[in-house]
């Protein structure tokens, strides 16, 4: 049975048994020794669920390639580049400026750089990089940071 449950669930399912009993636990097999015990359940761990839509994830994996080094990682405008800028980078965790700013705004900047807006031109575009489902992917990801 073991066998077929492939390398990783047989290793996980052999430890556990070694474990349990190395410290002196019981584990039921077939009947069980007292009437009505139910046998141990093992479960195997899952990965944690995003609350990340499937085109918000894209834009997270593109925003920590392409973005964070100046924006930061949380959009808290603090990246690892962001002290060697003429002009701060846009904080992208702050409601109250990402409110003033549509999607097409926000498109237009990552495409266009910063003087596609009339911004820093240390925002250097984007568009020869990056498609069109990447850039929508990282605006609904960049809208995400400021509703945390």
């Amino acid at each position: 049975m073991l066998l077929r449950l492939g390398p990783t669930l047989t290793l996980f399912a052999a430890l556990s048994l070694f474990f349990l009993t190395a410290t002196g636990s019981s584990v039921a097999v077939g009947a069980s020794s007292k009437e009505g015990a139910q046998p141990p359940t093992f479960e195997i761990p899952h990965e944690p669920v995003s609350k990340l839509t499937a085109s918000e994830q894209r834009g997270a994996s593109l925003y920590a390639y392409y973005c964070a080094v100046c924006h930061g990682k949380n959009g808290e405008g603090d990246g690892f580049n962001s002290s060697e800028l003429s002009t701060p980078p846009a904080k992208h965790d702050d409601a109250a400026f990402m409110s003033t700013l549509s999607d097409a705004d926000i498109a237009k900047v990552i495409k266009g750089g910063g003087p596609a807006l009339g911004r820093s031109a240390d925002m250097p575009p984007w568009g020869r990089v990056l498609g069109d489902r990447d850039v929508a992917s990282l605006v609904a990801f960049i809208r995400t940071l400021s509703k945390k």
